[in-house]
């Protein structure tokens, strides 16, 4: 008969192999957030050094809950439903955006404002131009912007 006695590294090496594959995971992931959030940021940077000025009518704004704190100032992150005009003659278009804002400035973001922006023509990214004494917070303008699905005129 084999003698088949129980070893701590039958349940330690699986245990082990297990945490290693699931750190690397992890840190791939992390890694691929934080890339994808610097291209973001650079690409954010690039629309409001070149891109078209235009005027932004804020249809909606929905504050996500989240907050961030920094620059002497705290953040809400909000949702912004845009219809972005660039020139009396050009057809205007619809965004959402996420962007980062200033308590004090929130109230300047209503539904019914009009905002200053920048944008990408052949994209439609649109970036909001910071007004007032507040900086850009440092993951501000993050945009996942998609042309709204209900604009008119599509």
């Amino acid at each position: 008969m084999p003698d088949v006695s129980f070893s701590i590294w039958w349940v330690l090496a699986p245990l082990l192999a297990w945490l290693a594959f699931t750190l690397c995971v992890t840190l791939v992931r992390e890694r691929r957030k934080h890339a994808a959030g610097l291209a973001r940021t650079r690409r954010a940077a690039d629309i409001l050094a070149n891109g078209t000025p235009a005027m932004a009518l804020v249809i909606s704004l929905s504050d996500t809950g989240q907050r961030r704190s920094g620059e002497s100032a705290t953040w809400a992150i909000a949702k912004l439903h845009l219809r972005v005009q660039a020139t009396a003659g050009s057809e205007a278009f619809e965004v959402d955006q996420t962007a980062a804002i200033a308590l004090p400035e929130l109230p300047g973001h209503a539904a019914g404002k009009t905002l200053a922006v920048r944008f990408d023509p052949a994209s439609h990214e649109v970036v909001l131009e910071r007004s007032g004494d507040f900086p850009a917070h440092h993951g501000d303008d993050l945009t996942r912007l998609r042309p709204s699905t209900e604009a008119p005129g599509r």
